[in-house]
This record gives C-alpha cells, structure tokens and sequence, in this order.
C-alpha cells in the first residue's frame, strides 16, 4: 500500500534516497563519457572554419588599398566567417573539445583578447562572467590557457 508522501518528507535527504539514486547517477556518468568520446562532434569543423576564416580576413585586412577592407577577398573571407558562426552557435557541441571551441568563441565575444600581459587584460580576464568562462575552458580543454582563438591550435 503506498501512503502519501508530504513536501517536507520528499525533500529531506536519507541514506535510503542517496543508495536508489546511485544507479541513475552511474548511468549519467557512462552517457557523459560516451558524449565525451563523440569525435564527430559538429561544431568543431566548423570553428575550423571560423578560425581559418578569421585569419584569412587578418591576412587580407593589411593589404595595401583595403583600409576599409571592402576588398573582395576580404568580404569573402568576412562572408565564410559569418557563416561558420551562425552554424556554430546553433550547433550543439556533443564533445569536450566541442565545448572548449564554443567556450573560445564566446572568450572572443565577451573576454579580453589583446594585451595578454598588460594590467587591463588582467582586470578584464578576473571578471566573473569571465572566470566562469575561463572555468568551463579548463574543464573542457584539459588546459589552463586562455581560450584565445588563435592560440587554440589543439582544437583548431
């Protein structure tokens, strides 16, 4: 016969609940470790891509008579960036290093990125929506670099 339980009993902690939830808790972690283990994660070629893309507009960008970077290179290589990022952010990483190249390009968006040594930087990077970002890098990556995008060669 089961009787009614009241809030207040199903919300107490008992060595009876944490001993039935063990079994749920094994078959989460053997999920996270398959997920992990995915190497056909879908975000990874295309932050390659972002990033191959980024450099190429930086290749184009001091080419003398693009001060505007109106080149036709430089538009085209702006065009593949874009594009890599829009399918990226609606792309749900399914790896670590998934993880780590979508924590990059949120670095990129929201962390300092120039002057790695300089007290601005610093200040910047000890801001705590930057420490948890800084956090979910190391956890993914394995590393304890900044996630800058084009010092991630692991990923890229």
């Amino acid at each position: 016969m089961n009787m009614p339980v009241r809030e207040e009993e199903f919300n107490v902690f008992s060595r009876r609940r944490f001993l039935t939830s063990l079994p749920a808790a094994g078959a989460a972690l053997v999920a996270t470790a398959a997920v992990a283990l995915d190497t056909s994660d879908p975000v990874l070629p295309l932050f390659r891509e972002w990033v191959s893309a980024r450099k190429e507009w930086y290749r184009y960008a001091d080419l003398p008579g693009n001060g505007n970077w109106q080149a036709p290179e430089s538009k085209a290589a702006e065009a593949r960036e874009n594009a890599a990022f829009l399918a990226m952010i609606d792309s749900t990483p399914t790896s670590m290093a998934g993880i780590a190249a979508r924590v990059t390009v949120l670095w990129d968006l929201n962390g300092p990125t120039e002057g790695g040594d300089s007290e601005e930087f610093a200040e910047i990077a000890d801001q705590h929506d930057n420490k948890l970002i800084r956090a979910i890098y190391r956890a993914a990556s394995g590393t304890n670099e900044i996630p800058v995008w084009d010092k991630v060669e692991a990923l890229a």
